[in-house]
């Protein structure tokens, strides 16, 4: 028990005992929030709900992914059906409200993450606000509802940016010209600055005086990024970017040599979760996937311009092309359609590629016609689909009018949340926070851009913007603590 309670006591120590209360408090009212999704599901969760909890079922009854009557089952990234698949293994069941709980149990891991993040980059208030936004914003909710890939990875991306910054703070004094002018700043953004802050104050101090140099800090932060591109495929791309990343801030800390040995760690963590299902397909597709055939499909609908690059506009356009029924976008009668065979008659133009190559080559066609022939309104489509992307969440709430001017504010927020780490000049949280919002948004712009796509970023998202309050209301109780003193000063 002693062991117990040292950490129990350090801990209160770390975070101060009030904030572990709220905390505690806004894990309950998380859970309370999520548990209702688990008794009641959506009653149309979509295609990809289906799919995902499709192939999980066959990992659990058959042992293959997808099995036999399951086409192109490639095309879905496998980290989701592999984890709720492994629940069904642990309960003895195939069932949906299992994968549900396990949801749930993943969106209260994320409130803690989420907080931890926040404090890094700002303070505890700071932290426990973005908490609250993450225990209570609606699509968050919504994805318990029904099954599918976002909440294990709204768990790992932000675990990942936080283990990054984790193992740079390892690297001790040599990176963003040291401790003295970058970091500086106090755990309680309220009142303004004042004294120097104590190791107990500022989290920040306690990596300031206990400098690490151990570079198998990086295999913690690429072996999470390997899970979240393993989730979702697009942030393979931005696990390459952060060993870069890694490659120049350690190189800039303690020479080029250290830099390319911590690089390399972060890669060889990175490709350990993806390795393996790169060889099942190798073995099952009989060509190279590192990860999912999606890539193809996603790349044909982004780049149809007719339908402005929206997947469901897409798919009413092939159901009226080749079966001659009009049926508007999202409804229900349209998220019954099996879009498998009108991609597949797509797909038939080149019967001599896999169904992926031939949607992707498809797609570069769609881009060479569609930007030669209209450059202007091709630019604006891809405006349009960044803002879709960003000013939505899934779900009604976020979908309707004032739901989608709470998403824009937040948004907004999360960008002066950026430009507050860069008035800072704490370079490397900019860089960390910044680095999977720009890429994730570059791929979506390029390809799909459905609202579901921030779904994973909000979890960046949140910490920049509570960040954001936090320093603006710091701002407004230093000035009206001034202008108290100065009124009350007697005059000279």
């Amino acid at each position: 028990m002693d062991p117990v309670r040292r950490w129990l006591r350090e801990l209160g120590g770390r975070h101060g005992r009030k904030t572990l209360l709220a905390l505690a408090a806004i894990l309950v009212l998380g859970f309370s929030l999520r548990a209702y999704r688990v008794v009641e599901p959506l009653p149309t969760p979509g295609d990809d709900a289906h799919a995902y909890y499709a192939l999980a079922k066959s990992l659990y009854t058959e042992g293959s992914f997808g099995g036999p009557t399951f086409e192109d089952s490639s095309d879905w990234s496998p980290g989701a059906p592999l984890l709720y698949a492994a629940s069904f293994y642990a309960t003895a069941g195939a069932r949906e409200g299992t994968a549900r709980i396990v949801e749930l149990l993943l969106g209260l891991a994320t409130i803690v993450v989420v907080y931890l993040l926040g404090r890094r980059i700002s303070c505890r208030p700071a932290g426990l606000l973005a908490a609250f936004a993450v225990a209570v914003y609606p699509p968050f909710i919504h994805s318990v509802g029904a099954l599918y890939s976002e909440p294990p990875a709204m768990l790992t991306l932000p675990a990942a940016v936080l283990a990054f910054l984790w193992a740079s703070d390892g690297l001790g004094n040599g990176s963003s010209r040291g401790w003295r002018g970058v970091r500086g700043v106090e755990d309680k953004p309220w009142p303004a600055r004042s004294a120097p802050l104590t190791a107990r104050q500022d989290p920040r101090a306690e990596r300031l005086e206990r400098p690490q140099q151990n570079l198998a800090r990086w295999l913690l932060p690429g072996f999470l990024f390997g899970l979240t591109a393993l989730i979702r495929p697009e942030y393979l791309l931005v696990g390459v970017a952060f060993a870069i990343l890694a490659l120049i801030r350690t190189g800039r800390a303690r020479g080029w040599k250290p830099g390319l040995a911590g690089a390399a760690l972060l890669v060889l963590a990175l490709l350990l979760p993806i390795v393996p299902w790169a060889v099942r397909n190798q073995v099952v597709l009989d060509r190279t996937v590192p990860i999912s055939t999606g890539g193809g499909k996603a790349l044909y609908v982004g780049t149809f311009l007719p339908a402005d690059g929206e997947y469901q506009r897409v798919k009413a356009l092939l159901l009226q092309r080749y079966r001659h029924r009009t049926l508007p976008p999202h409804s229900e009668a349209l998220e019954k359609v099996d879009p498998t065979p009108l991609f597949n008659r797509v797909a038939n133009r080149y019967p001599d590629l896999p169904r992926d190559s031939a949607l992707g080559k498809i797609g570069k066609q769609n881009f060479s016609h569609y930007f030669g022939e209209d450059p202007i309104g091709y630019t604006a489509m891809t405006v349009r689909k960044a803002w879709r992307m960003w000013s939505a969440g899934i779900g009604d709430a976020m979908e309707s009018g004032a739901g989608r001017v709470v998403q824009v504010l937040i948004v907004a927020l999360a960008l002066a949340g950026l430009g507050v780490l860069a008035w800072r000049r704490w370079w490397w949280e900019l860089v960390a926070m910044a680095t999977p919002l720009a890429l994730v948004t570059a791929v979506g712009t390029i390809s799909l851009a459905a609202p579901r796509r921030n779904e994973v970023l909000m979890t960046l998202g949140f910490p920049l913007a509570a960040t954001a309050l936090s320093r603006g209301t710091a701002a407004l109780l230093s000035r009206a603590q001034w202008s108290s003193k100065q009124a009350f000063s007697p005059p000279s």
